[in-house]
């Protein structure tokens, strides 16, 4: 088939052979071997921001980065070289991915150039495109930092997806949530006011309070040390009386607010798993 055929005919041509092997079934060498890439490049970032030395002898933990040599600084020759190697292979494989994008009819059907072009703003594209464009913008001296720009590609394990197992699972949380919506509307406004009120309680009876008055100078500052209560969890407990009231109200009103959910969505699921095998057995 020739390359500008924007048909999305599937056959046994070079292109279409490129596209099983990069954009298929997640089936492929090559598409495990981007997984890993990606997997290494998250781990690469993440260890990267440890500290390698600190300010003199002292244990005292660094106060910023600005203070310490960090691993990624450290050793900068490995870390460069291995972001240059993903650089290189993940731009090999979004031309590649971009060239043959036509074997797949929902954008074949549109000609070689509209097809690819549709292709490239789609999601995934997107991702592929910003993960790695950061990099040569930074070769032109448009950006300085770069070290983060491939953790981005943390977003292709989204791919994951096009397993049909995958796509089954979360097909079934597609129907639940659809099902369900309505009451887990309801459920989302009812803690949403629970959680504004107990806020506004804690700054009135806190706002005095030398020991946590920090934490709840203003109702938004409020907001985030009571999220934490609501969810069972208490990191601070020097109240007054009258805030040791409202917090033992929380956690007893904390076990509403996660199990309501929690129970429509299992519900919920019981009837969908029951449902899709159903429909299995008369298939």
């Amino acid at each position: 088939a020739d390359d500008d055929e924007g048909r999305g005919s599937r056959g046994t041509s070079l292109r279409a052979k490129v596209y099983d092997m990069v954009d298929g079934e997640m089936d492929s060498i090559v598409e495990y071997f981007i997984m890993l890439l990606i997997l290494a490049n998250v781990v690469s970032f993440l260890i990267g921001t440890l500290v390698y030395s600190g300010p003199g002898d002292s244990e005292v933990p660094c106060p910023s980065s600005k203070h310490c040599l960090l691993l990624v600084d450290a050793k900068s020759s490995f870390f460069e070289a291995f972001e240059l190697f993903s650089i290189v292979v993940f731009t090999i494989e979004y031309l590649l991915r971009v060239w043959c994008c036509l074997e797949n009819p929902d954008y074949g059907q549109y000609g070689p150039i509209l097809g690819r072009l549709s292709y490239m703003t789609s999601f995934f594209a997107l991702i592929d495109f910003f993960a790695i464009s950061p990099y040569y913008l930074a070769q032109f001296g448009l950006v300085r930092e770069i070290n983060y720009t491939t953790a981005l590609r943390l977003f292709r394990l989204i791919r994951l997806l096009k397993a049909e197992k995958y796509l089954k699972a979360f097909g079934l949380l597609d129907d639940v949530l659809a099902e369900n919506g309505p009451l887990l509307t309801a459920c989302l406004y009812y803690a949403c006011m629970i959680w504004l009120f107990t806020s506004t309680a804690m700054y009135f009876t806190e706002r005095y309070n030398p020991e946590v008055a920090v934490y709840f100078q203003s109702i938004p500052d409020s907001m985030f040390p009571v999220a934490l209560f609501l969810t069972g969890e208490f990191p601070l407990v020097d109240f007054t009386p009258l805030g040791k009231f409202i917090a033992g109200s929380m956690a007893v009103v904390a076990v509403a607010f996660f199990a309501i959910p929690t129970a429509v969505l299992g519900s919920g699921f019981v009837r969908a798993v029951e449902q899709a095998r159903g429909i299995e057995s008369e298939d």
